[in-house]
């Protein structure tokens, strides 16, 4: 894969799977810009320290990044270990209005990849409520209706990575033939944050789903799947989500279809 010439903006860029999607188009000779709450040592490339939990930390950083990149990478986010408001302002305010302010920056024919969930496979069931959130021109205000719901509090990651795929959807529905944008939903990966992953959707679960597959998903799982939907490869792969879970969700579909027929 050859990116020379390209820029990419790579968010949760200090750890993680940010930091191994930064390292690989660095690789593949592609410019980066780093942004991160948290500062990265050895960074390859550019880097813009910003907190994106809130609207004026995502216009600061949005106003540090120049025109003409090549493609935005919603990577960083928050464990639902966190209080739920950090995690919706985060994995929800912070990826749709980063991606506002940076799509008038993009080149013709760019990229937006927003890190998903396979968690968030059932996200049409909610899709009115999910509408209604992601649409709120007042983070505060929708921030507080959302915290009358004991489903969307008690379940904060998952409710913002269902967020996260109609984000996508609307984003590329909305930018046809100028921008394309996909997601890209793991399944359980080994990083920092996988032991709160654990807390969050029970331990005998996650454990039991990474003996299932052998293994947990790696940074550079999610970072080469990544790395092809920025490429001209995936020139027409757009509005659609990717799911890399080792076929965890193939296995537990498939499992809760017999269950029902039996």
């Amino acid at each position: 894969m050859t990116l020379h010439g390209q820029t990419f903006v790579v968010t949760g860029a200090a750890s993680g799977i940010g930091a191994a999607t930064a390292a690989l188009l660095r690789d593949a000779g592609a410019e980066v810009i780093g942004v991160d709450r948290n500062t990265a040592a050895d960074f390859p490339g550019a880097f813009v320290q910003a907190d994106l939990s809130t609207a004026e930390g995502v216009a600061a950083a949005a106003g540090q990044i120049p025109e003409g990149i090549t493609g935005l990478l919603n990577i960083a986010g928050v464990p639902g270990t966190a209080p739920w408001r950090l995690v919706l302002s985060v994995n929800v305010f912070g990826v749709r209005d980063l991606t506002r302010a940076l799509l008038p920056k993009l080149v013709q024919g760019g990229v937006v990849v927003n890190l998903a969930s396979n968690v968030a496979n059932g996200w049409a069931e909610r899709r009115e409520q999910i509408i209604a959130f992601t649409t709120a021109a007042d983070r505060e205000a929708a921030l507080e209706a959302a915290g009358a719901d004991p489903e969307v509090t008690g379940s904060s990651y998952r409710f913002s990575k269902e967020c996260v795929r109609w984000l996508s959807l609307e984003a590329a529905a909305s930018s046809l033939g100028k921008v394309r944008v996909v997601s890209v939903s793991p399944g359980p990966v080994q990083t920092p944050i996988l032991e709160d992953f654990k807390k969050d959707h029970g331990r005998d679960k996650v454990e039991g789903a990474v003996a299932l597959l052998g293994r947990a998903g790696q940074p550079g799982d999610i970072a080469r799947t990544i790395g092809f939907l920025v490429s001209p490869e995936a020139a027409w792969i757009n509005g659609t989500d990717v799911c890399v879970d080792g076929g965890l969700s193939a296995h537990r579909a498939v499992s809760a279809a017999l269950s029902v027929t039996a």
